[in-house]
């Protein structure tokens, strides 16, 4: 252990003395503009003004824990023969890059945070703690960003960049803003950028075998390292509003494409295929197959058998798939082609569309309108879960967004 412990030392102090080009030019534009949107309406705004949040929530008690309880420590059974140098920081090669961004974050950090932010690989329970609930309700794993200073949050930030492709990073930090905005609507401290955390577990190696959590109210980013194969699911991401909205003048929409993109394959269905496609008798207040609430496990509960139900995609012309194909687009190429193009190979082949249904809910079976709560979009694979829920405002008046992506075989890298 003690020489696990020094060796990571020394990994940090290179990263912070000599530097890392990589994660340096990813810190450049970084910001705290994020936002995290709640579900909880009960809570109180005692400030309202549109300036960029960078306090920390006052409000919300659970969200100051930071605590360095034993069950935060590095995991001593990962190899760390794949150590960082400035070699991997200026490496062409993805994961060597982010390995390093990893350790420029840690880098930052004293003893007290990094037991804070550094978890055990072994802690499934921890591994699956995230909500798209407000972190006054459900703690979130790891350090705050309200609580970091402008350098950490700026290598935390560069990290999640890496982590993410650019669009997912536009996702990310609209999101963020989008709780900013909220709280500048009325919706009370508890809607903050501030209020989003991350958490890393086990030790973060080019060949070993580790993961990060980065997320708040409306995101939950789980990526997972497995001999530098990257697996970066579940993810669940939402917003409120669904469309667009301007804060600090700025107009961002960072959920209107997923919601698009996924419209427009059940708008391009004949009237008898849409009516395949519908879910008769079945009703959604949310996504189906959302947080796994610390479980520690897998789901169980994707539809199986004849409860798959549904209009398959093998079943559609060459256009409707590609409808199909760019809707899967905006939530896999969230993250680097590194990451993303094996998956989207995966998720889209022919063997895959002969068992992948799309499927969908709501109040009237003629048409899709994400305009009323209850609208529910869904592309159900032998592996690819993807969900879209509509449902009503908590602060502001009109439905807003929650989608998950998830891989019923390698959530988690099958690693729990």
């Amino acid at each position: 252990m003690v020489n696990k412990q020094l060796e990571l030392w020394r990994r940090m102090l290179l990263a912070l003395v000599l530097g890392c080009s990589v994660v340096l030019s990813a810190c450049g534009g970084s910001s705290s503009s994020t936002s995290t949107v709640s579900e909880d309406s009960s809570s109180t705004d005692d400030s309202t003004t549109t300036d960029d949040s960078t306090t920390t929530d006052d409000s919300t008690s659970t969200d100051d824990s930071t605590s360095t309880d034993d069950s935060t420590t590095t995991d001593d059974s990962t190899s760390t023969d794949d150590s960082t140098t400035t070699d991997n920081c200026s490496s062409s090669v993805y994961v060597n890059q982010l390995v390093c961004a990893v350790d420029a974050f840690l880098a930052t950090l004293d003893s007290s945070e990094q037991a804070s932010v550094l978890y055990d690989w072994s802690d499934s329970e921890a591994r699956t703690i995230w909500s798209n609930l407000p972190t006054n309700s459900v703690q979130r794993n790891g350090l705050k960003f309200g609580s970091l200073s402008s350098t950490q949050l700026a290598a935390a930030m560069a990290l999640a960049k890496l982590a993410l492709s650019d669009e997912g990073y536009e996702d990310l930090t609209g999101i963020m803003t989008a709780d900013d905005y909220l709280r500048s609507q009325g919706g009370g401290s508890v809607y903050s950028s501030d209020n989003y955390y991350i958490a890393i577990f086990g030790t973060p190696a080019v060949s070993g075998s580790w993961a990060m959590q980065i997320g708040g109210h409306h995101a939950a980013y789980n990526f997972t390292w497995l001999s530098g194969s990257g697996y970066p699911m579940p993810t669940l991401t939402a917003a409120e509003p669904k469309g667009s909205f301007t804060y600090n003048s700025e107009t961002l929409a960072p959920m209107k494409e997923e919601g698009d993109a996924l419209t427009a394959v059940f708008n391009a269905l004949s009237s008898d295929e849409l009516s395949t496609a519908y879910l008769s008798g079945q009703s959604f207040s949310d996504v189906l197959v959302g947080p796994d609430n610390g479980s520690g496990e897998l789901p169980t509960d994707y539809p199986t058998g004849s409860k798959r139900d549904g209009l398959l995609v093998s079943y559609l012309s060459d256009s409707q798939k590609a409808l199909v194909i760019a809707a899967i687009e905006q939530w896999v190429r969230d993250f680097p082609d590194e990451v993303a193009d094996d998956l989207m190979a995966t998720y889209t082949s022919d063997a895959a569309f002969a068992d992948t249904y799309i499927a969908w809910a709501g109040s009237s079976s003629s048409s899709i309108n994400t305009d009323r709560s209850g609208t529910y979009m869904r592309i159900d694979g032998p592996r690819l879960w993807i969900e879209l829920a509509c449902q009503g405002g908590i602060v502001l008046s009109g439905t807003h967004y929650h989608t998950i992506y998830r891989d019923k075989s390698m959530d988690y890298g099958n690693s729990l």
